[in-house]
């Protein structure tokens, strides 16, 4: 029983549209119990309920430690896409954090929902044509993950991942390697050059 106090309202929601009595609502309650729940009621002493608030009291009283309780919204925050995690992956995580947390406005959700994105083409369509609404978003990403899925299946995807590693990287590399070479020029003493001694050769004007 995750949220004994959704279950509760929920069946007080139904049974007070019908203006049930007390003593049915008692009787009609238990038959909503599924595995635990139902256990826990039978393990009831006999007549120790004498009415619905009673029953319902002693029902949150015992299953409210298994209650639901939601992130804040800046959870969102903390779930990015990895390096190697696919679009429709992240999407699916990301989704799954969003049922995790308290009410959100969907601003708030697009703007953590690109924060975390690490897929350039994505990322400057969004920037170019920015989306409405999440469901406008989510379409818009549609795009990419089928593009996705056509590269993983001609074995692209992982080729294209590993040369946009390798060219970063390689930025880096050629750039610490100029910032080497020019201050080893800056350190390093002049060396003077090695003099070269030259004989004369000495002739009579007539043997030349």
């Amino acid at each position: 029983m995750k949220d004994p106090l959704d279950h509760i309202g929920a069946f007080k929601t139904i049974l007070n549209l019908q203006q049930t009595p007390d003593e049915v609502i008692c009787r009609s309650f238990p038959a909503t119990f599924r595995g635990v729940a139902r256990v826990w009621f039978s393990k009831l002493p006999a007549s120790s309920i004498e009415n619905f608030k009673q029953l319902s009291d002693s029902f949150i009283r015992h299953f409210i430690g298994g209650q639901q309780h939601k992130r804040p919204t800046s959870f969102l925050l903390t779930v990015r896409q990895q390096e190697w995690e696919s679009l429709r992956d992240y999407v699916k995580r990301f989704n799954k954090a969003v049922l995790e947390i308290d009410e959100a406005d969907d601003q708030v959700i697009m703007t953590t929902f690109q924060v975390g994105l690490n897929n350039p083409d994505l990322i400057f369509s969004l920037g170019k044509m920015p989306p409405t609404s999440m469901t406008d978003l989510l379409f818009k990403a549609q795009k990419y993950m089928n593009g996705e899925v056509s590269l993983t299946a001609k074995g692209l995807m992982g080729k294209r991942k590993k040369d946009e590693t390798n060219e970063s990287h390689g930025k880096k590399r050629d750039r610490k390697d100029s910032y080497s070479e020019t201050k080893a020029g800056k350190s390093s003493p002049n060396i003077p050059r090695k003099k070269t001694n030259f004989t004369l050769l000495v002739m009579p004007a007539d043997k030349i």
